[in-house]
């Protein structure tokens, strides 16, 4: 088993008491396949270490993972993507395979593709695969293979000890932690490129992003996804609204009214000091209908 140190050229903004990591497979199944590679990022006296424990064939294993634990011990949170999904319970798998006692704990992960997807559409990506996110805000890999290419390379290798391709393999990994590391605070640039409605108050510091609206002929609601900060348990009931809390989200149910005008169109709309129409016949107001709701949440919200 080798571990592999780089110091990187340039400092990388990782939180204190914060890891990124992410492992390769010889495939899917943490039942029948085995941990070949870990790579770690984290920094240490100003300087951003990144680390990779590679195993020379598949009975090294143990000998790695007993390697990773020891080298992240004195860390309390991780950074993944898809670590939520697929390597902590993959390694946490592994684990009690060899009766090792120790476990990565999900509620200890920030897992960037769960921040990410909910946006996919807003963001108008095509999937969330972390290549994709990382073109998308102008990234540009060396590395060339994908994750299934570097199991298949890994089998070539066990047998040839070729370090060219030890190379490959070692470069996706490294690519892989270096950029996740890079993109930590991707939230800083999706709150650019979504501009959340920011909610401050003496009690309060959020920011919550409309996602969909549904609007018939007695009620719109509309769901928000907290985007960052955190909210106590909240149920807001009032005459012609009400702004429910599920821990990730708020909806907000709002009593509209049908009318006809002179023209005999029909509009569907919302009473405040003014008629805001939000319907005409069979168009949506969009900008009426996002206004008038993110006018009543930071109505509301920021009087808590």
């Amino acid at each position: 088993m080798e571990i592999i140190t780089h110091i990187s050229d340039d400092f990388i903004d990782i939180p204190d008491n914060h890891f990124v990591f992410d492992i390769e497979t010889t495939g899917l199944s943490s039942k029948f396949c085995k941990v070949i590679l870990i790579g770690i990022v984290y920094n240490e006296c100003n300087k951003t270490i990144i680390k990779q424990f590679f195993a020379l064939n598949e009975d090294e294993e143990k000998e790695l993972l007993l390697a990773f634990i020891n080298e992240i011990s004195s860390f309390n949170k991780h950074i993944t993507f898809n670590g939520f999904t697929f390597d902590i319970p993959f390694l946490n798998s592994r684990f009690q395979k060899h009766n090792i006692d120790f476990s990565l704990d999900k509620a200890d992960d920030i897992d960037i593709l769960r921040l990410v997807k909910p946006y996919k559409e807003k963001l108008s990506l095509l999937d969330c695969k972390l290549k994709t996110i990382e073109k998308y805000i102008g990234i540009n890999r060396n590395d060339t293979i994908s994750g299934k290419e570097s199991v298949e390379l890994y089998k070539e290798f066990e047998s040839t000890q070729d370090n060219d391709l030890k190379d490959k393999i070692l470069l996706h990994n490294y690519e892989d932690i270096y950029y996740l590391a890079k993109i930590f605070k991707i939230k800083d640039l999706l709150a650019d490129k979504l501009n959340p409605l920011s909610i401050e108050s003496d009690n309060i510091k959020l920011k919550i992003l409309p996602m969909s609206y549904k609007l018939n002929k007695t009620n719109l609601i509309m769901k928000y996804n907290i985007f960052s900060g955190t909210l106590n348990h909240i149920n807001i009931y009032k005459d012609n609204y009400s702004i429910t809390y599920d821990e990730i989200s708020l909806t907000i149910n709002i009593d509209i009214k049908k009318g006809i005008d002179s023209n005999k169109n029909e509009v569907l709309f919302y009473n405040l000091s003014t008629i805001i129409p939000l319907k005409f016949n069979s168009n949506f107001l969009d900008d009426n209908i996002f206004n008038l709701c993110n006018f009543l949440m930071k109505k509301e919200l920021s009087s808590l």
